[in-house]
């Protein structure tokens, strides 16, 4: 498994790491988190990121690692700081501009890319190439198209090839393809 390292001065917002925290599967992880130093935070602070890439790494050897990474990225979906109003701003716009909303969420170094093509009018490819586990982008990208389609919009997110990406063979990056209709 992938060991998530980061430049020793990247920071993180404490308001994105109220998601990690704060999801529907907290309860969970919650004394990983805690194992770590990580218990509550000052929304309006930046932190270390390299521990919670320590905990990230932890839960990704876990029997559970999935759903709980995956139930992160959803809730980062909700709680990240935007580099603009995106209440209103259409899912393409959104998965175009993810990198940005990314740097939004992170100061201090350089810690990867996310590039999205659109491939069609609803369906986008995301290849990233980050320090972030797979299924917290996977779970991010769900996020991001639940909060901005409407309410019943079929919505698909899949690894466009599952068994060669960054966390399953050491792939020098993921492609996570977004649909809706």
């Amino acid at each position: 498994m992938r060991r998530f390292t980061c430049p020793p001065n990247a920071m993180i917002s404490g308001q994105t790491i109220t998601a990690y925290l704060d999801n529907l599967k907290s309860f969970e992880s919650r004394a990983i988190f805690e194992a770590h130093g990580i218990s509550t935070v000052d929304t309006s602070e930046w932190y270390p990121l390299q521990p919670l890439l320590d905990v990230l790494t932890e839960l990704n050897n876990n029997p559970n690692a999935t759903e709980n990474l995956v139930a992160i990225g959803m809730q980062i979906a909700n709680y990240g700081i935007d580099p603009e109003e995106t209440a209103n701003v259409p899912l393409g716009v959104v998965l175009e501009h993810w990198n940005e909303h990314m740097y939004a969420n992170i100061r201090g170094a350089d810690i990867g890319t996310i590039v999205a093509q659109k491939v069609e009018a609803t369906y986008y490819r995301v290849t990233h190439q980050t320090v972030w586990p797979d299924d917290l982008l996977y779970g991010l990208a769900y996020g991001f198209a639940r909060g901005r389609l409407p309410k019943g919009t079929p919505i698909e997110v899949w690894y466009e090839d599952v068994s060669h990406r960054m966390d399953a063979d050491g792939a020098d990056k993921t492609v996570i393809c977004v649909r809706w209709r």
